[in-house]
This record gives C-alpha cells, sequence and structure tokens, in this order.
C-alpha cells in the first residue's frame, strides 16, 4: 500500500486482530472498533480514538492499514462529521492523527486532502513529490481495490470490521491464488484467525467456495477448518 510507504515507512506485515491487553476503557474501545460493523455507534469515535491511541492500537503491526481501511469506511458513511472528528484530534500524536488524516483523504473527503499536504510541508522535497503524486492520482472505495499485498489486505479487514462488506472478504479470497510470495499463507492464516471471531467471515468463504478456483477452495475449506475447530469456536 503506497500510502503507507509514503506517509510511515511501515513495514506490510499482518495485522493481529486481537484483543489490547489493556484497561477496561482501550478494552471498551477495541471492542467498539472490532465489532463496529455489529453495533456502529460513530458518536463514540473522539472517545474511543484516544483510548484506542493510548493503549497502543496505532502502533501493532500492521495496524496503520487496518486502522486507515476502518476509519475510512466510517468517514464515508457519516462525511457531515469528518471536519468535527478531525478537529477534535488535534491531541493525538502526530502519526496517529496522520493515520485519521490520510483515511478521510482515502473517504474522498477534501479535508484529508488539505491537510496532508499540510502535514508533508516540513519533510524532504522527494516525500513532498511523492505525496503530491498520490494527491492527484486521486483515491477510490476501498472495496474496489485489489489485495496485492499484506497491507492492502489489511486495509480491506479494516473496511470489513466499519461495515461488514461482503467485497472486502471476496477481495481477500482473491489473494489466496496470488503468486505473490507468503501472500496466499497471510491470507489463510487471516482468515482463519478473524472468521473465529467473525462468524460472518465464515458465512461469506462458505457462500463464496463454489464460485472460486478449485486452488483457492482447498485453501477457503482449510481456513474454515481451523476457524470452526478452534477451541472456543
Amino acid at each position: 500500500m503506497k500510502l503507507l510507504r509514503i506517509l510511515f515507512a511501515a513495514g506490510a506485515s499482518l495485522a493481529a486482530l486481537s484483543a489490547l491487553h489493556a484497561t477496561d476503557t482501550s478494552h471498551r474501545a477495541w471492542q467498539w472498533a472490532s465489532h463496529y460493523y455489529q453495533n456502529p455507534r460513530p458518536d463514540d469515535l473522539v472517545t474511543n480514538v484516544y483510548s484506542l491511541s493510548s493503549s497502543g492500537y496505532f502502533e501493532s503491526v500492521g495496524q496503520p492499514a487496518v486502522a486507515i481501511g476502518f476509519f475510512s469506511s466510517i468517514f464515508a458513511q457519516n462525511p457531515q462529521n469528518v471536519n468535527y472528528w478531525l478537529k477534535e484530534s488535534a491531541g493525538l500524536p502526530e502519526a496517529h492523527r496522520r493515520v485519521l488524516v490520510a483515511a478521510a483523504w482515502m473517504a474522498g473527503h477534501p479535508t484529508g486532502a488539505r491537510m496532508l499536504r499540510e502535514m508533508s510541508a516540513n519533510e524532504d522535497p522527494q516525500l513532498q513529490a511523492e505525496i503530491k503524486s498520490l494527491l492527484a492520482a486521486g483515491t477510490g472505495p476501498i472495496e474496489n481495490t485489489p489485495v496485492l499485498s499484506a497491507s492492502s489486505m489489511n486495509l480491506q479487514w479494516g473496511a470489513f470490521l466499519a461495515t461488514g462488506n461482503e467485497q472486502n472478504i471476496v477481495n481477500v479470497l482473491a489473494a489466496l491464488g496470488s503468486n505473490q510470495p507468503g501472500l496466499a499463507s497471510s491470507a489463510r492464516f487471516a482468515l482463519a484467525q478473524n472468521a473465529t471471531a467473525h462468524p460472518r467471515v465464515i458465512e461469506i468463504c462458505r457462500e463464496q467456495l463454489e464460485r472460486q478456483p478449485a486452488g483457492v477452495r482447498a485453501e477457503i475449506r482449510a481456513a474454515i477448518n481451523e476457524a470452526t475447530t478452534k477451541p472456543g469456536a
């Protein structure tokens, strides 16, 4: 995901979508984020963003892409609140706020693009040029973004947590047939891991099973089997 490389110089590692080991407040914030599509509460965004920030949510391995996908989807659903949310996020550490700004840009909100330009004003000329090029190219719906790396896969997972959109999971399924080194195995691991916490993922996988190529079907069955045979599944 080029946006992450430019803004954060972050690795493209797979996000571990597991509960935070922190205070009750941060645990509630994590539950808000990891099950948002089941109980959307946009009015709680500001409070939960600060709780997540203080708990290290934005700094977990692979988490920037998940967070961008998640908040971008909420911003797209609630464009009338984006300026307020970005204003209220001014007290966040810069790197964490940058995630929200990138999410606003990805949601197509003009304030996100403007703030990305402003935040890059003091960076080196090469980085400024790359951000300018990125902004000029524009963006589109996350569900239309192909999964070509672990970061773009995490973007889909973040969007799914916000919307429960079937297409986000279908995009991850496509990665099971990828020739990119390690991407297919990462997709299978992510499907099994997240299906354990989200029965909707299993439901979508089963609905898609016969629509996928034979090799991908075998991977889907393996992921479903792993998820449904885990203790507590």
